[in-house]
């Protein structure tokens, strides 16, 4: 799938200026967590965050209620090229479905830790501030995405600083 250089190479090039559009989102709180949420068939990505508040306790699985949502094309449209080219049957449960989606974390993983901390110092954080995790909006591996890519994605004292339960 020779696709999946292309989305590699769109994400080296345009996650900074995605994240940096997250953080820089008009809010009176600190964003704590970022997320990347695509549909039970994979068909493309959208980028939610969620804000610290007092009233807010930090629940991830609850992100289908988060207000802040950024729509990037590359996130959409290379993904759609990439699962339209596939063989995979997306609409049900399957090893080969599965792995796709553990392509997909893996490379979110490897811009996610390749990301500069000047992306975040600019909007007064630090790297570790912030929780990332991918997810479906509803489908088949909804929670294993979700519990895996925290896992993968963070650093354990930031799964720790906001007490996330992976169960």
């Amino acid at each position: 799938m020779g696709t999946f250089e292309q989305f590699d190479q769109e994400l080296r090039e345009q996650l900074p200026s995605v994240i940096e559009e997250a953080l820089s989102a008009e809010a009176n709180d600190k964003i704590y967590s970022i997320a990347f949420v695509t549909t039970d068939d994979y068909y493309g990505f959208y980028v939610a965050s969620d804000h610290d508040t007092e009233n807010n306790p930090h629940n991830i699985w609850e992100f289908f209620e988060w207000k802040q949502a950024i729509y990037p094309k590359f996130l959409y449209q290379t993904v759609v090229e990439i699962v339209e080219s596939s063989p995979i049957d997306f609409t049900k449960r399957s090893d080969e479905k599965w792995n796709f989606g553990q392509q997909l974390m893996g490379l979110l993983n490897k811009h996610i830790q390749s990301l500069q901390s000047e992306v975040f110092e600019k909007h007064g954080y630090q790297k570790e501030d912030i929780l990332f995790f991918m997810t479906m909006s509803d489908g088949d591996y909804m929670d294993e995405l979700l519990v895996e890519s925290v896992k993968l994605f963070n650093q354990s004292e930031t799964i720790e600083k906001y007490q996330i339960s992976l169960e």
